[in-house]
């Protein structure tokens, strides 16, 4: 049939822009997994350098026991200045920490902006990626 000439280049040229838009997809959430992990990675870090934080007269007292506390005060300040070091030598530009030391435990939560390859170019609002960690001091 005369008519039929050129479906097939239009069903191609379909396919093709299905496959772009599918391989833009999976390269974005994979780039936002990785970010999220990365961050994930930072509040890890930043919990284990505050847990350092311990109440030393006490430690140096009696020693590691179930006595020995967090000095909140102490471990924030160290987890804050750790969380400058950390993001100062990276990519990661944090818009929100936060670290809530409560004697036993230290809790850190980080959010930052997603930075996507494909999509950051649509005209959305920008998106938070976020994680926290918990580290409780058990000697």
């Amino acid at each position: 049939m005369k008519n039929d000439e050129g479906s097939i280049m239009l069903l191609g040229i379909g396919m093709i822009g299905v496959c772009l838009l599918a391989l833009a997809v999976i390269t974005d959430s994979a780039s936002a997994f990785i970010q999220q992990r990365e961050l994930q990675s930072v509040a890890d870090s930043i919990a284990l350098a505050g847990a350092q934080g311990i109440d030393l007269e006490e430690y140096y007292e009696v020693g590691a026991t179930r006595s020995t506390r967090l000095n909140s005060s102490q471990a924030q300040e160290i987890a804050k200045t750790y969380a400058a070091a950390m993001t100062a030598d990276s990519d990661t530009a944090l818009t929100g920490i936060a670290v809530e030391p409560d004697g036993r435990s230290i809790r850190v939560t980080l959010t930052a902006p997603l930075h996507l390859t494909f999509f950051d170019a649509l005209p959305f609002d920008p998106v938070q990626v976020s994680a926290s960690a918990r580290l409780d001091y058990a000697p």
